[in-house]
């Protein structure tokens, strides 16, 4: 065989043994929500172009995606990346062998993830690093409260006193173990703190308490430093938020890791690599702060507009 054709056949052959070898993966997201369509944006850019995709709305339901995943299940891609709780969930109740890595889930060991076959992404960026951006917002404000649910966050709240102390911080944590005990418990802090820091606790947030939050910290005045941009722009102060598209980013480092066959990862939750401070300008007019220029010209979300709370506040969504 001549040298030259036999080097065109071996470049053919390897390309075509490209294509037959191109990973397949499917995209299942809970929702079209901007930020969960952000992460799938950042997971696309952190694979190979000729990973081949496929993705699939579960449009908020839980059943849709079940249906969905059994399809997988009998017909598997290499792997699958799930976007949002339902579609975790929906991995997780279906796909039992094929790996899973899943991001923008607010606290996914309430629902039992991950599963054995899943990584996943936390939402929750650790205490040191709120506090700390907490101490930057805020940074004449020395007392700060915090309500918790012992059960789901105990050993968050001792970390949390240690990087206290390291931020010159003093952590008034309230422990709770009803909803209905938060208006009494809120109207004994307020008085004796400076910032109210609300963190990602089950028992703590919910639709029919945050409306509670907002109001009562904008009215005593006393700043609300949360974890989700949404509650900023509806009148928290300010909150260190991920930024969706890194984290699919990141998702999609963690994916080509599982391909290649290492598992360290397997059953675990990552810590978030990148995060975004969000900012409520009217809310820190409002509370009587001068927010440093620094600050604001970091912050990747910026708020304002008529009044500090939103005209049509939607307390559903709180990622990011």
């Amino acid at each position: 065989m001549p040298p030259v054709f036999f080097v065109l056949s071996l470049l053919l052959f390897t390309h075509l043994s490209g294509i037959a070898d191109a990973e397949e993966i499917a995209v299942i997201k809970s929702r079209g929500l901007p930020y969960y369509e952000q992460a799938v944006a950042g997971f696309k850019a952190g694979i190979p172009s000729t990973t081949s995709v496929k993705e699939y709305n579960l449009n908020g339901q839980l059943a849709e995606g079940r249906q969905i995943a059994r399809i997988l299940r009998a017909s598997p891609p290499d792997l699958i990346f799930a976007v949002g709780l339902k579609a975790a969930m929906a991995a997780k109740l279906e796909i039992f062998d094929q790996p899973v890595v899943f991001c923008m889930v607010l606290n996914p060991e309430a629902y039992g993830l991950p599963a054995p076959n899943m990584t996943g992404i936390a939402v929750r960026l650790p205490a040191a690093t709120q506090l700390a951006a907490l101490r930057s917002a805020l940074p004449n404000r020395n007392r700060v409260g915090v309500l918790y649910d012992e059960d789901h966050n105990g050993d968050f709240i001792r970390q949390a006193h240690q990087a206290a102390k390291q931020h010159g911080l003093e952590l008034l944590a309230v422990a709770v173990h009803r909803q209905e005990e938060i208006p009494n418990v809120v109207r004994a802090l307020l008085p004796k703190i400076d910032a109210l820091w609300l963190i990602q606790d089950q028992t703590v947030v919910s639709e029919s308490a945050i409306p509670f939050f907002l109001e009562s910290t904008l009215d005593a005045k006393v700043p609300l430093f949360t974890f989700s941009s949404t509650l900023v722009q509806q009148g928290a102060l300010g909150a260190l938020v991920l930024d969706p598209w890194a984290v699919g980013r990141q998702a999609a480092h963690i994916a080509l890791a599982r391909l290649s066959g290492h598992h360290a990862s397997t059953g675990l939750l990552q810590t978030p690599e990148r995060s975004q401070l969000a900012l409520n300008l009217n809310s820190a007019e409002h509370l009587g702060l001068d927010l440093p220029p620094e600050l604001i010209r970091m912050a990747g979300h910026l708020f304002g507009g008529p009044g500090a709370l939103a005209q049509e506040p939607n307390h559903s969504d709180l990622i990011p």
